[in-house]
């Protein structure tokens, strides 16, 4: 699996509204799915709400919030 990257995300409501890459602004169309993974691998406790979006222009992107840190990251397959 690949690393995550930092990513920055626009919320309203606490659910994502758009994502911000480089300098370009997509919309989410669409949240298609979204979990929760609460953890403590090991010892180093992880809190991540993931969010499976289609943004506009279709393109389907993963991301999460680590609850822990406040941080938004691309998580891509």
């Amino acid at each position: 699996m690949n690393q995550p990257r930092p990513l920055r995300v626009l919320v309203a409501y606490g659910q994502p509204t758009a994502v911000i890459e480089h300098v370009r602004r997509l919309a989410v169309v669409q949240i298609q799915d979204s979990w929760t993974i609460e953890d403590e691998w090991w010892r180093q406790p992880v809190r991540r709400r993931y969010f499976c979006l289609l943004l506009e222009g279709g393109i389907l992107r993963t991301v999460y919030h680590d609850l822990a840190a406040d941080t938004w990251h691309a998580q891509e397959y």
